[in-house]
């Protein structure tokens, strides 16, 4: 009987995928999480049933219930497993949930977890209750009245900040609520049509035959750099020397003459 001998890195890669997916096997799915410290550090981890997830938000508070903040925002919420690391804070009185948004609107929130402790019950006052009732709500920005809304202004104002925004609103009772514009890192979501590959910038606009596109290019501070009056292919790659430099770069999107995408794309030092 012959006996195989692993290489070291290879008997490694091998463990840590073990362990890997040992983990993912036994933690539960969205809306449940698995908060673990390690020394020094906090991981806040979950596995993501749904493929159609727009938007996630892990958020922290020294309070189960209210303050909460957005400290991290996922690049790639669909991602079926992901994870956010940060430097524990010397005290156990932490609480985290997890904030996600569905394609179509739905958004839900998770229940608190608190480091070193479990989870605690889910608050009673939603905002969606608040939204039914015929009073007006109170809108409170960092300790001041921002707004006070009529109940039908005051539903567009909450889908418009949940669908449109990465800021934070929860119930204080059942006519006030408190806004936390999000603080965390700039958030940024690659377009589908305007992305950069290792050939170049490639532009893939599969109804390019039916309709006219047209792309204009600026540099990061807004100055025109060039434009294309009417793209005709499908897909179209860009050589990265027509931007002469490494960095972000913006465009502009028309369909028809209509604005499609205002985004950005990002060139590597490497070309």
């Amino acid at each position: 009987m012959f006996k195989t001998k692993l290489p070291v890195n290879r008997l490694l890669a091998l463990t840590i995928t073990i362990l890997f997916f040992q983990t993912a096997q036994a933690q539960d799915t969205l809306p449940n999480f698995t908060l673990v410290e390690r020394g020094n550090k906090v991981i806040v981890s979950w596995v993501n049933p749904y493929p159609n997830c727009i938007q996630l938000n892990v958020q922290r508070s020294y309070d189960s219930l209210r303050y909460f903040q957005t400290v991290y925002s996922a690049v790639s919420p669909q991602l079926p497993q992901n994870g956010f690391t940060e430097t524990k804070m010397p005290t156990n009185r932490i609480f985290y949930r997890i904030f996600y948004v569905l394609q179509g609107g739905s958004y839900f929130f998770t229940k608190s977890q608190r480091v070193g402790g479990a989870f605690t019950p889910e608050r009673t006052i939603s905002l969606f209750s608040i939204g039914n009732n015929q009073k007006n709500i109170t809108v409170q920005l960092r300790g001041s009245v921002f707004a006070t809304l009529p109940p039908t202004g005051y539903r567009f104002f909450r889908d418009s900040i949940l669908k449109n925004t990465r800021d934070t609103i929860f119930a204080l009772n059942d006519t006030t609520i408190q806004l936390l514009p999000y603080s965390g890192p700039e958030y940024y979501r690659a377009s589908m049509y305007v992305y950069t590959m290792r050939d170049g910038v490639t532009i893939s606009l599969p109804n390019a035959a039916s309709r006219k596109y047209s792309l204009k290019f600026f540099e990061e501070d807004g100055s025109p750099l060039f434009n294309i009056a009417h793209v005709k292919e499908p897909q179209l790659i860009l050589d990265k020397s027509n931007f002469f430099h490494a960095g972000w770069f913006l465009f502009e999107l028309y369909e028809d003459d209509r604005l499609k995408e205002k985004n950005k794309f990002f060139i590597s030092k490497d070309f």
